[in-house]
């Protein structure tokens, strides 16, 4: 390379290990190593036949010594030291030449070849026919999808989800399930935990229960987890990467042979590297990743440790931007036509996704071993463990640390509920019903040696709902175009909606999202008829951001299919909580929203819970 001026040959002469294990069977290899101690023997062939023609090696008044000589070199350079159009060009060769490795070369077949794995947030109620297609699928070629219910695994089974959970597994397909990270509560956005929090015992506390009821719900079909909004920084003395890999060894304990991912959706450090089974280190547009990818800044042994999601990538570009990720040793890929706020609510249309299926050879996920856990869980330590606080779903337990402690692991009523490490000493323990007395903690710590400490049971109990339920103090002041809500919602959902309805005719047929209100009557004709708050204004978000939407999907009020949940963004209106209480800023300059007329809902993790304000009813037959 060096006589060459740096310039990059056509083709590559050397960078990787193309023949000997772990490639042994790259036919017509244009040299042989041996191998010496740490010293590499690269041996040319005299005459290597490849693509039907002769390749013949330089001769010898070029060389100045014989084809036979070894050229003693100490190691191979890393993709990472070539730019990404020769790692293409170096892809294509391989291919060429029928490489069926099963080794670490990021474009080989078998095991290890490129695969597709897709965030398949389609709710298969509301899209069956997407599933359907999804579940057809080579499962060597798409070989990872997710299930994400409502942010995380909701608190009871979701029928739709269930079968396509099963269907997939059934297949070979590995199906995780989602659970939010929140960036560990220390990004810009100061994410907090459904109570509120943005403590880092308490976010390992909320991860560690949605893990464990993603499998009490969906049991042995979910192939494993992806862990959302990963925090990519390393932390003081590896504080996050070792929460993380802490919290992938528990799920890993609990339930074994699944899958890990971690989305960070960004560069990760090194770090990282060991924490989960895969990293997903870019989620952005075909643009970005073609005029200004960043890429980590050390090499994963395994292509299958990195996944790339690339949106609003063109058709004919995606056999070009396979190779690109594959130069760039991405063993998962997602590409779609789609575009944000969301591009993973619906799949492309057939004719992509075949595109995208013949640009990856396929294979099969690489999922790491746990290694035997040695240590034991001591009862009765540490002794000053205490309820701090409990309120109406959740209790928090606080307590002093103990010398040489591996972690803490939490009971309820005698079943193990959560595992934290020796770093942590609070523990939140949610999904509780509400006025449930007389509960059992424990606090055990866990030590590499050692016994002794005898049981010692924290006795606790929940707030008891008022009798108008999980809202109160619900209400409304409007000063010129701005309207502003208040709402005390007392249990954690995964969404709190706020819905804002217009001034509906009242002769005709009204058009908007249907919620639907308690009581069914039977109508004149003898069938069964629902009322419904109609409303056409919605506000979702959090303290970070909350956006303003107008309904735009086609439902009219007798309308006897699902409503298509279809919004358009119309600006900002901002959201913040404090304690238990959520408040709403809404501008109404240029709608024709009334202030009166509105809803607020709250969806998961608890029965889902309408307040409807204003008196506009209508009626649509069931």
């Amino acid at each position: 390379m060096s006589k060459n001026g740096n310039v990059y040959p056509h083709l590559p002469i050397v960078t990787l290990k193309i023949d000997g294990p772990p490639y042994p069977r790259l036919p017509d290899s244009l040299a042989t190593f041996v191998t010496e101690g740490s010293d590499f023997y690269l041996n040319a062939t005299d005459d290597v036949t490849i693509w039907g023609g002769d390749y013949l090696g330089c001769p010898d008044d070029a060389t100045g010594s014989e084809v036979s000589s070894p050229l003693t070199i100490d190691g191979f350079a890393p993709y990472s030291a070539y730019p990404d159009s020769y790692n293409s060009l170096l892809s294509t060769w391989i291919e060429a030449l029928g490489s069926t490795d099963e080794g670490s070369n990021p474009d080989s077949g078998g095991d290890a070849g490129q695969q597709i794995a897709i965030a398949s947030y389609i709710n298969p109620l509301g899209d069956p026919a997407s599933w359907e297609r999804l579940l057809t699928y080579d499962t060597q070629k798409v070989s990872v999808l997710v299930a994400n219910v409502l942010n995380g695994p909701d608190y009871m089974v979701d029928e739709s989800w269930k079968s396509v959970i099963d269907q997939a597994a059934s297949q070979g397909k590995k199906i995780l399930g989602y659970v939010r990270t929140g960036y560990l509560g220390v990004s810009q956005q100061q994410f907090t935990t459904r109570l509120g929090s943005h403590d880092l015992a308490d976010w390992a506390s909320q991860i560690e229960q949605d893990i464990d009821k993603w499998f009490e719900l969906y049991g042995t079909s979910l192939g494993g987890i992806v862990f959302d909004e990963g925090w990519p920084e390393c932390g003081p003395n590896n504080i996050y990467a070792d929460l993380y890999a802490y919290i992938n060894n528990y799920t890993k304990r609990k339930h074994h042979g699944v899958y890990t991912v971690l989305n960070p959706g960004s560069p990760i450090a090194q770090c990282f590297e060991d924490t989960m089974d895969t990293l997903l280190t870019f989620e952005s547009s075909y643009e970005t990743y073609t005029n200004s990818f960043v890429p980590n800044d050390w090499m994963p042994k395994d292509p299958r440790k990195i996944w790339h999601i690339i949106y609003k990538v063109p058709q004919d570009q995606i056999a070009s931007v396979a190779a690109l990720a594959s130069s760039r040793k991405a063993g998962f890929l997602e590409m779609t036509d789609d575009d944000q706020p969301n591009p993973y609510d619906n799949l492309p249309n057939e004719a992509y996704m075949q595109a995208v299926i013949g640009a990856v050879p396929g294979g099969t996920p690489l999922i790491d071993d746990l290694a035997e856990v040695t240590s034991s869980s001591v009862v009765g330590l540490p002794s000053d463990a205490v309820v701090s606080s409990s309120d109406y779903s959740s209790v928090t337990l606080t307590w002093s640390s103990v010398e040489n402690a591996l972690g803490y692991a939490v009971y309820k009523d005698g079943v193990q509920v959560l595992e934290l490490p020796a770093s942590l000493t609070r523990a939140t323990i949610g999904m509780i019903d509400p006025g449930t007395s007389g509960i059992a903690f424990e606090v055990r710590t866990i030590l590499a040696l050692g016994s002794g400490g005898s049981s010692r049971l924290i006795s606790a109990s929940t707030k008891s709902l008022p009798a108008n339920g999980t809202n109160a103090n619900v209400g409304f002041t409007q000063n010129g175009d701005t309207v502003v809500y208040k709402a005390d919602v007392l249990v954690p959902y995964a969404f709190v909606r706020l819905f804002i309805g217009t001034k509906q005719p009242d002769i005709g047929i009204v058009h908007g999202w249907p919620i639907q209100a308690p009581g069914v009557t039977l109508g004149m004709d003898g069938q069964d008829t629902a009322y419904h708050e109609i409303v056409n204004y919605l506000v979702e978000g959090n303290d970070f951001y909350s956006g303003f939407y107008k309904y735009s999907g086609a439902w009219y009020e007798t309308a006897k299919a699902n409503a298509d949940w279809s919004w358009t963004s119309i600006g900002v209106a901002t959201q913040s909580q404090s304690g238990y209480t959520y408040t709403w800023n809404v501008p109404f300059a240029g709608t024709d929203a009334v202030a009166s007329e509105y809803v607020i809902q709250g969806q998961g993790y608890a029965p889902l819970n309408n307040v409807f304000m204003g008196s506009l009813r209508h009626y649509s037959i069931l």
